[in-house]
């Protein structure tokens, strides 16, 4: 790839000269942020988050996409031009038309799902450009070069290449710590949430040392005072695999789930209303529907993933890995007082541990989707492959039905979805299996991000050279980039444990990852884990790299960006010494930023 030379980065693989040693420890970096000192962390007692500073207020660059521009909108709205203008400008609301996806005979589609008041312009462009996540909007008479065909009065201005921009220095945003005592592992979906309605954010952890070890806990975190309120739901033992998710509910509360590590029957859940209080915990038993399940006495159930269907009268669903361990479905239909079993989503055989590993994205509205594995790495060459939830069915990417009826016990094998990664398949020059997945988002404008890793073919099974990649859904096809060297396993007895990435819900140009090497140029930077931003400009076709964190005498891994809004973002992760998946010294990190 062809170097981007920016503000301490570059595009990988190119190799630049590594950065100022004089650089202060920790550097926190936002999206056009102005040069600012490094800031630091305050720390929390057990039961009340720590107090953080403002974030600095980023400025977004506007540009025009009317007659002649290839540029749209602006990057702090990413969803188009006013339909008023003449030219692609700053839409004053979240009202206009988003950018079609690439190859798509129309240009803009209807508006931003969290905006129902927004439109279709009245006449589309001839044929749309890139995905876009700030183009489009209103084009003027003619449309600009990458708005596509002759557009009307008022036409669309079609998709214009992604309007992004590389921070350049560190906002004065301070770093929070949100829980002292805490970590998650990465397949429990949404780990952290927005409640913009009640001015919150929800945290959710499991505590690893102390008389705290094993609990369940939820923070509460303030958005205006910047404090948070500390509620342990349940005990159970230390294991970060029992940490809870949420969902917002059709009724405005919060529901909550969360089980433990194959040791029982039961999914555990309990709802947080607007007042800020926990209901009692309950209990959804398994027993009924065959737990523990044959192959062993520990096949039962692990994780929670809950997610709001507004389309099906508010239901949630709750992706469980249980049945003959791989994933089946809870629903509830009263905002997650009660649960009852709905369906399997797939039934591909165990192999060796489990029958798959999945991460799950819900849009909120009307479709789930997921992205799973045949089986652990470490006893199958695993594939990626992508499906989705939508109207009782089960799909592959292209909209194919695969299975027609999402709500019973039968299921189809996960190899009749979509391939998007093949095993043994070479990206950035290293040929890559045994994959693994990190993180799923589905944007407005169609397009779909996976996160992953895979170990390089003949490094061996003990420590193997894993790489992080980022695959792409344009509307028709997966496309794979190559993003970085993940570094050592995290612990001896797991091989593929790695620092792990995560995509922005809110700016499809953004991504955090977790890794001791520098993705610049794939040298070894540190004996810890760092976070840094990737930055693309062009779809994924290329990264620009800045680091979030630097110098750190901690691991800094498993990075979360919950679904805020166009104007807001926040990126969380666990920093401390990780020893197992049930001995770690942990605490809950991060930043909380205007974008």
């Amino acid at each position: 790839m062809t170097a981007q030379k920016t503000w301490l980065s570059t595009a990988h693989p190119a190799t630049e000269a590594r950065m100022n040693k004089a650089l202060a420890s920790v550097f926190i970096l936002s999206a056009l942020a102005p040069l600012a000192p490094a800031c630091s962390s305050e720390e929390s007692s057990p039961n009340t988050g720590g107090t953080g500073g403002s974030a600095q207020p980023i400025t977004g660059g506007t540009s025009t996409g009317g007659a002649s521009s290839n540029n749209g909108g602006s990057v702090s709205n990413p969803t188009g031009g006013a339909a008023s203008q003449t030219t692609g400008g700053v839409a004053p609301t979240p009202n206009g038309g988003t950018p079609g996806i690439a190859g798509s005979p129309a240009g803009g589609v209807a508006g931003d799902p969290h905006a129902p008041t927004g439109g279709t312009p009245p006449a589309g462009g001839a044929a749309g450009g890139n995905v876009a996540v700030a183009g489009g909007g209103a084009g003027g008479a003619s449309a600009g070069a990458s708005g596509g065909g002759s557009g009307g009065s008022g036409g669309s201005g079609g998709a214009a290449p992604v309007v992004c921009k590389v921070p350049e220095g560190p906002p004065t945003a301070q770093l929070i710590t949100f829980n002292d005592n805490g970590g998650w592992c990465w397949y429990q979906d949404e780990r952290v949430i927005v409640d913009v309605a009640n001015n919150r954010m929800i945290v959710g952890s499991m505590s690893g040392t102390g008389g705290r070890a094993g609990n369940v806990e939820a923070v509460v975190w303030d958005l205006t005072t910047k404090t948070g309120k500390n509620t342990v739901l349940n005990k159970l033992s230390t294991d970060d695999h029992n940490t809870v998710a949420f969902t917002l509910t059709g009724s405005g509360d919060v529901a909550a789930m969360w089980a433990t590590h194959r040791e029982n029957c039961n999914s555990y859940f309990a709802t947080l209303d607007a007042s800020g209080t926990w209901s009692k915990t309950s209990t959804y038993s398994w027993s009924g529907d065959g737990c523990p399940w044959a192959g062993a006495s520990t096949n039962m159930v692990t994780y929670a993933n809950p997610w709001l269907m507004a389309s099906e009268n508010n239901r949630l669903y709750s992706g469980v890995r249980s049945v003959d361990t791989s994933p089946a479905f809870l629903t509830s239909t009263d905002n997650g007082k009660s649960w009852g079993f709905h369906g399997r989503l797939t039934s591909s055989p165990q192999q060796g541990y489990v029958a798959g590993y999945y991460k799950y994205w819900g849009n909120g509205t009307d479709r789930i989707d997921w992205v799973g594995t045949d089986a652990h790495p470490r006893d199958v060459d695993n594939s990626l492959w992508h499906g989705y939830i939508q109207g009782g069915k089960v799909h592959a990417s292209d909209g194919t039905v695969i299975d027609d009826n999402f709500g019973d016990k039968n299921a189809q094998n996960i190899n009749k979805y979509t391939e998007v990664f093949k095993t043994g398949s070479t990206v950035g020059g290293v040929k890559l299996e045994h994959m693994w997945n990190h993180d799923i988002v589905r944007y407005a404008d169609g397009s779909i991000v996976i996160l992953g890793q895979g170990r390089v073919t003949g490094t061996g099974t003990d420590d193997p050279d894993k790489r992080h990649i980022y695959s792409r859904w344009d509307g028709k096809a997966w496309t794979t980039t190559y993003l970085a060297k993940s570094g050592k396993k995290l612990y001896n007895d797991e091989q593929d444990y790695t620092g792990l990435s995560a995509a922005d819900p809110d700016d499809p140009t953004v991504i955090y990852i977790s890794t001791s090497y520098d993705p610049r140029d794939d040298t070894k930077m540190s004996a810890k884990r760092e976070i840094w931003r990737g930055t693309t400009c062009d779809n994924g076709k290329t990264f620009t790299w800045t680091p979030i964190t630097q110098n750190s005498s901690q691991d800094n891994i498993r990075p979360v960006v919950p679904k805020w809004d166009s104007t807001h973002t926040a990126v969380l992760w666990m920093q401390g010494t990780y020893n197992t998946a049930q001995n770690y010294n942990m605490k809950i990190v991060g930043l909380v930023m205007e974008r």
